[in-house]
């Protein structure tokens, strides 16, 4: 089954091979040195405003639930998760974290709920701007064509009522095994300023993050919708998290292409514009690179915060 998951990951990279040969490695080098280093070195310290942002959000998430975390020790460790999750299958690797606070920690438990908070927050502010950002490509576009068939609706109204009743059956063993995580999870008094204040960062840093799509665009000159393109580039959040593809290779491209075709834009441009922020990605994360080496720990011992 690992080696199964190992190799689906390999689809990204076929689709990238496919979309490279397609276009032609000369035709997206071209676009690629329209980008100068002075904009590179932008592009950087923009991510790193960013993750500085999170880390504070982190140690907003971390002293709610009674770990005392500094701002410095969050900054350098929140970096060091970056840099883990980023070289680790399915990103385990941010959850060693865990082990440069592990004295702080009241329980192992309560370190798990600390990072699974931190992560929430990611993936709501993920939802919601993807959430309009289907909302806008259905407006302009129509992307999204609703099945004539009822039978398909029927269907997903069978599989829905199907995990309805598994869930039911299995309750109570499913809440034996929740309970102690989901007292511990629920342990926190991350509310009213500080919940807020938690909200607010993590918008700001996502708005960063994306928005870089948007700034190397225009160094670019691609006279693309730039609402269309910073908004897109959330649905590209989502789709890279899919199991299929290492680093977002290939899904990151194939995405961009088909938002770059709605506006009629070059596909070599928007090939080029992944690429620039892949690299981007890549440098932004020498720091965490830096601090691991000089205080690695053993990733496989990830099993024993279990």
């Amino acid at each position: 089954m690992k080696r199964f998951g190992f190799w689906v990951k390999f689809l990204g990279i076929l689709l990238f091979c496919f979309l490279i040969y397609k276009v032609g490695w000369r035709e997206t080098i071209d676009s690629i040195k329209k980008v100068s280093i002075f904009h590179v070195f932008v592009g950087i310290l923009i991510f790193w405003v960013a993750f500085y942002l999170k880390s504070l959000r982190w140690k907003v998430v971390s002293n709610s639930y009674g770990i005392p975390l500094k701002s410095f020790q969050a900054f350098r460790v929140f970096f060091i998760g970056i840099f883990l999750a980023n070289i680790t299958p399915g990103k385990i690797g941010d959850f060693a974290r865990l082990f440069y606070i592990k004295d702080q920690l009241p329980s192992q438990k309560i370190g798990w709920s600390s990072l699974i908070m931190d992560r929430i927050f990611d993936l709501i502010c993920l939802a919601f701007f993807s959430l309009i950002a289907i909302v806008y490509y259905q407006f302009h576009f129509g992307i999204l064509k609703f099945p004539k068939n009822p039978w398909s609706l029927l269907l997903w109204i069978g599989v829905l009522l199907l995990v309805v009743v598994i869930f039911y059956l299995l309750r109570n063993k499913l809440i034996k095994v929740i309970q102690p995580w989901w007292n511990a999870f629920n342990s926190h008094n991350l509310k009213g300023y500080d919940g807020l204040k938690a909200i607010a960062i993590t918008c700001l840093s996502m708005i960063l993050i994306y928005g870089v799509f948007n700034y190397m665009a225009w160094v670019m000159n691609i006279s693309i919708n730039h609402l269309g393109l910073f908004l897109g580039a959330f649905i590209l959040g989502i789709l890279t998290l899919l199991p299929i593809t290492i680093l977002g290779i290939g899904v990151r491209e194939t995405s961009l292409v088909i938002i770059f075709q709605l506006y009629d834009l070059s596909s070599q441009d928007a090939i080029a514009l992944s690429l620039i922020i892949f690299l981007l990605q890549l440098l932004s994360l020498l720091p965490g690179a830096i601090w691991f080496y000089f205080s690695p720990v053993e990733l496989s011992k990830l099993k024993r915060l279990e």
